[in-house]
């Protein structure tokens, strides 16, 4: 009995042959990539615009107080507007 395969034996078995992708495929990973890209920026620009804070409206005869400095401490416990040189 002979251990060498025939030609004829081997035409006979299935073969699995490896395939390309398929443009069916490229198009589908195509779309899927763009519709992540897109849910991406629009989250991301959501979340910018969501951190913007509104302006504050002004004080009287269109003033703008400076908010900061009136709510720090000062070295001497007097307000910078209070000091009398």
């Amino acid at each position: 009995m002979s251990t060498t395969t025939a030609p004829q034996s081997v035409e006979a078995t299935n073969v699995a042959m490896l395939q390309g992708p398929t443009l069916q495929w490229a198009l589908k990973r195509t779309l899927l990539g763009l519709i992540i890209l897109f849910v991406t920026i629009a989250s991301a620009a959501t979340l910018l615009y969501a951190s913007i804070e509104e302006e504050q409206p002004t004080g009287p005869a269109g003033a703008i107080e400076d908010t900061a400095s009136s709510k720090a401490p000062t070295l001497l416990g007097v307000m910078p507007s209070q000091r009398r040189v």
